[in-house]
């Protein structure tokens, strides 16, 4: 088994898929933008590791963002992790796309004129007019750590929401969306997740001996999907 991850991240509509090596540096990088994702992923996950010549079995782990996001495109990149991981016995690792995006903010190059201690805002679509947002600090040990818990917003409460954080600097697809939400925040252009920083977060969890069980794995979906959601009357 080499030291090689495969690593992927689903949850907007631009897929992203990476190889990293033991020492977090990538060997491969590659995406594609698409309303789903079913189509074209496996084949982007061959093409990476046929680029740096390792086999799924050969792999040293794979590493998916598990969201919140998109619930087809979370789904999407699950299972075929777990259809990678399930018969080579490789383990899986789950990330927070929101901590993944966290950590592109993090080390996105910034012009110097802010504030020297920063808090990341990923802010990931959710859909239904509203948004996935949390806070996070650089760390020295988990590169990114968790400072305000992750809420689902409208974005008129994200105005507010971000009028109680210090520093903010946020990015993602719900940033680009909601520009007018962001009031008193400073925003970057950062292309992510990143499929690099899902698997830097992964090798973090190795680590830690903290893989995810194949079985029971399942997405961060961040609100139940429509179908679980009990309607009027008491039907579902």
């Amino acid at each position: 088994m080499s030291a090689l991850f495969l690593c992927i991240d689903t949850s907007t509509p631009t897929a992203r898929v990476a190889i990293l090596d033991d020492q977090a540096q990538p060997r491969f990088s590659g995406e594609f933008t698409a309303e789903r994702h079913a189509a074209q992923l496996m084949p982007l996950c061959a093409e990476a590791m046929r680029s740096v010549g390792v086999t799924p079995a050969e792999l040293g782990g794979i590493a998916c963002g598990g969201g919140p996001g998109s619930f087809t495109g979370l789904r999407v990149g699950l299972a075929a992790a777990k259809g990678l991981a399930l018969p080579t016995g490789v383990p899986l690792y789950v990330v927070s796309s929101l901590e993944a995006l966290a950590l592109d903010i993090l080390e996105a190059p910034r012009d110097g004129s802010g504030p020297s201690a920063i808090t990341a805002v990923p802010c990931l679509d959710a859909g239904k007019g509203e948004v996935y947002v949390a806070g996070y600090v650089a760390d020295p040990e988990r590169l990114a750590r968790e400072a305000v818990p992750s809420a689902r917003l409208t974005p008129a409460a994200l105005v507010v929401w971000l009028g109680e954080v210090s520093s903010p600097t946020v990015a993602g697809n719900g940033a680009a969306r909601y520009p007018n939400a962001l009031t008193g925040a400073v925003t970057v252009d950062v292309a992510g997740p990143t499929a690099v920083s899902v698997g830097r977060l992964a090798l973090l969890q190795r680590a830690r001996g903290e893989a995810a069980d194949l079985g029971s794995a399942v997405p961060f979906y961040g609100r139940p999907p429509d179908i679980t959601v009990k309607k009027a009357g008491g039907s579902k």
